[in-house]
């Protein structure tokens, strides 16, 4: 019974210094980033701690496919309404399933270039038309005032949203878009939501506030010149074709895959939609149970590895399998363990499990032990003093 007992007090001992080593590394951790955001000269480092995000280098591992569903004819070159008119006729030539027309014609400019397009407008009703958001609330309310194409008020056509969140629109990696914008009048739905609607025939999306986190699996959308949309019919029938500019500076954002146009970040949003791979975060409770497993385990097999080698009759294996050296190319090999179990779910189940506060701990973890270890012993030494007369 007292062995038994004996045993019961060593492990609930080493659990709880295990645990006091884990949460001191990340206390460690803490400390560097709070330092790194914290002092202007180290801005480059806090970038990188803010925007780091693992399934980036994922994304980059990922062989690129082709799409099927989604055509992109490039709007960049085009001005003149009755040119964007035509080129939509050419487009609707081909028999597209839906057409994505990533540009809002505010007012009036010249009668035939406006007639064209209002004719268009009329004819087809597998066009959705994009408009604007404007005068942002503060009181919770959302926008005051919208801007729509010059013929909306006339014509009844399919509209949704072109805005982007405000936050991190020109700088910060973009992994979101959102899905409804709120209005005075209710939820209004984002383009990219009413392109998947009519592409499915049903509600597939509704008005929500809230994003949808994309997945940027490399896709190659085929890129069509406005001149030579009758040449590429098989890549225009029956897809979903986004109408806009591929090399407007001021509608580039930087994503995972680097810097794509805004017309592309709307056809990941679609793609992220129709085939149901959002990504899926952990909430904060969830990451925090994840990150503090990960590190104990961590701790616990470099203590039995520590054990295994100190305790080991080989001079080899005692004196050189145990060094910090070696330990560390251990702890290396393990961290690349995790991080290929996680690219495999983030893969497959498109399940985002963010390590990175994790793989840091990691690193600290001898310095930890280490420092308790020192703290444990002074410890000891004032508790005998103590009990000196």
């Amino acid at each position: 019974m007292k062995r038994q007992k004996k045993d019961k007090d060593n492990f609930v001992r080493s659990l709880l210094k295990g645990l006091a080593a884990t949460g001191f590394s990340f206390v460690i951790v803490w400390v560097y980033a709070q330092i790194a955001l914290n002092v202007s000269s180290l801005n480059p480092i806090s970038e990188v701690i803010e925007n780091f995000s693992i399934t980036d280098k994922y994304y980059q591992m990922m062989p690129e496919r082709e799409s099927r569903s989604m055509t992109i004819v490039d709007l960049s070159s085009l001005y003149d309404r009755g040119d964007i008119a035509l080129v939509l006729e050419e487009i609707e030539a081909c028999r597209p399933a839906v057409v994505v027309m990533d540009c809002v014609f505010k007012g009036l400019k010249d009668s035939v270039g406006d007639n064209a397009i209002r004719q268009v407008a009329e004819r087809y009703d597998n066009i959705v038309f994009s408009y604007e958001l404007a005068d942002e609330g503060t009181d919770g309310t959302g926008y005051r005032r919208s801007v729509h194409s010059f013929f909306t008020g006339e014509i009844p056509v399919h509209e949704g949203v072109a805005n982007m969140q405000r936050d991190n629109i020109y700088s910060g990696i973009k992994r979101n878009l959102r899905l409804g914008w709120t209005t005075p009048d209710g939820m209004q739905l984002s383009m990219v939501g009413e392109a998947v609607n009519l592409y499915a025939g049903e509600d597939v999306v509704t008005a929500m506030d809230e994003d949808v986190n994309i997945n940027f699996s490399p896709t190659r959308f085929p890129i069509i010149d406005p001149a030579e949309v009758s040449q590429f019919h098989d890549l225009i029938e029956g897809r979903i074709v986004f109408f806009g500019a591929m090399t407007d500076q001021k509608d580039m954002h930087y994503t995972p895959l680097g810097k794509l146009a805004g017309v592309e970040l709307l056809a990941y949003s679609a793609q992220t939609l129709l085939e149901h791979s959002q990504v899926i975060r952990p909430g904060r409770l969830l990451h925090a149970l994840i990150s503090i497993v990960l590190v104990l385990l961590t701790n616990i097999l470099q203590l039995l590895y520590l054990d295994w080698a100190e305790n080991n009759e080989s001079p080899i294996i005692h004196h050189v399998m145990g060094s910090a050296y070696v330990l560390g190319v251990a702890t290396f090999l393990w961290i690349a363990v995790v991080m290929w179990i996680t690219f495999l779910l983030f893969n497959i189940y498109h399940l985002n499990i963010p390590i990175g506060w994790s793989l840091a701990a990691m690193a600290f973890l001898p310095t930890s032990r280490s420092f308790l270890a020192a703290c444990e012993d002074y410890y000891t030494l004032w508790k005998r003093k103590q009990m000196k007369p």
